[in-house]
């Protein structure tokens, strides 16, 4: 499991006001060590990305690219490795295609069914081992498919969700807790499987929150304290505009779609 951060600004001052009391999100990396990201969109509107495999509270390289951070909207990620899958710069978030920066909290069962149809329908190619990428490869599929983020999203949860039911109707994913930057808007999706929880977990582990505050809007996992944050429905996108920061709670969707 890992821990996401995603801001929305008026503008850059209001961007760097968050950003600047991170300390308590970058103290989660004595637990969630296994690398870290950030992404954002420059002064000329081009997506940046930075990332790391060391943990973000002892990387310097970490507190060099918030510090790089520009324009009005950003996201982080402290990463977690899943069972199995190594810790290697290539396997850390946020991943990037063109405009648009993806990062994943949780785990799902990949199958040798999945994989075979996501390289029959020649899918992104993942650059690393996660099951991660492969979400994200289905998200920027679906949003091919439909021209809307949200639904994109929320169809690339269902099709992992029902792949896995083929094999057991039990079967859900851990989790698909999401963030989306693209250069409109940032999303966040949450959708998570309590049974699954790990017995050292806590039963907040995946609940993705919301807040909203003076010039900007922040959604944020668990386990930092961030004031006037409320929980986002299950299997809801929330939607928040650059600039406006107009904040959209779509309707949930039912579990696999």
């Amino acid at each position: 499991m890992c821990r996401l951060l995603g801001v929305a600004g008026t503008d850059e001052a209001a961007l760097r006001a968050v950003l600047n009391a991170t300390e308590g999100f970058c103290e989660l990396s004595h637990r969630h060590q296994d690398g870290w990201g950030v992404a954002w969109f420059d002064q000329a509107d081009e997506l940046a990305v930075v990332k790391g495999a060391l943990p973000a509270w002892t990387d310097p390289a970490y507190d060099a690219a918030l510090t790089a951070v520009e324009g009005d909207m950003a996201m982080v990620h402290l990463r977690r490795a899943s069972v199995g899958i190594p810790v290697q710069l290539r396997n850390c978030h946020p991943f990037a295609e063109g405009e648009v920066a993806f990062e994943h909290n949780g785990q799902f069962r990949v199958t040798d069914r999945l994989r075979r149809w996501y390289a029959d329908n020649h899918l992104r190619e993942p650059g690393g081992t996660t099951d991660s990428e492969l979400y994200f490869g289905l998200v920027l599929e679906f949003y091919q498919r439909t021209g809307s983020w949200p639904t994109a999203i929320t169809q690339a949860a269902g099709f992992i969700t029902r792949d896995l039911w083929v094999d057991d109707e039990a079967d859900n994913p851990e989790a698909l807790n999401c963030l989306l930057l693209t250069p409109h808007a940032l999303y966040g999706y949450s959708q998570w499987e309590p049974r699954k929880l790990k017995p050292e977990s806590t039963p907040d582990t995946y609940v993705l929150r919301l807040a909203r505050r003076r010039g900007s809007v922040v959604v944020t996992s668990t386990q930092w304290d961030v004031a006037t944050a409320q929980p986002l429905p299950e299997r809801s996108v929330v939607q928040v505009e650059r600039t406006s920061l107009e904040v959209t709670v779509h309707e949930p969707v039912p579990l696999g779609g």
